[in-house]
């Protein structure tokens, strides 16, 4: 069973990947659903970014990818980025 979460796998800078997990107890509907989210990493691969959310979370149902090279920051993701769990 998914927790219809929304979930996206980022890599800001070539090699490091992150994961932004909307909390599970977020208002629905929101603006921007990353301001009620935690962020983990950086990891070195995709592949372990999602190893990690799989044996430490709940299901989020899908997710979605943002690669380097189409990766754009704004003031969430900084501050997301700096508040990464590691």
């Amino acid at each position: 069973m998914s927790t219809n979460s929304e979930c996206v796998f980022v890599e800001p800078v070539r090699g490091k990947w992150y994961y932004v997990l909307e909390d599970f107890h977020a208002p629905k509907n929101a603006w921007d659903w990353r301001e009620y989210a935690r962020t983990y990493g950086p990891f070195s691969s995709k592949e372990t970014a999602r190893n990690h959310l799989q044996n430490n979370h709940a299901n989020p149902g899908g997710y979605s990818e943002i690669t380097h090279e189409n990766f754009k920051t704004d003031e969430v993701y900084k501050r997301l980025f700096n508040e990464a769990r590691r």
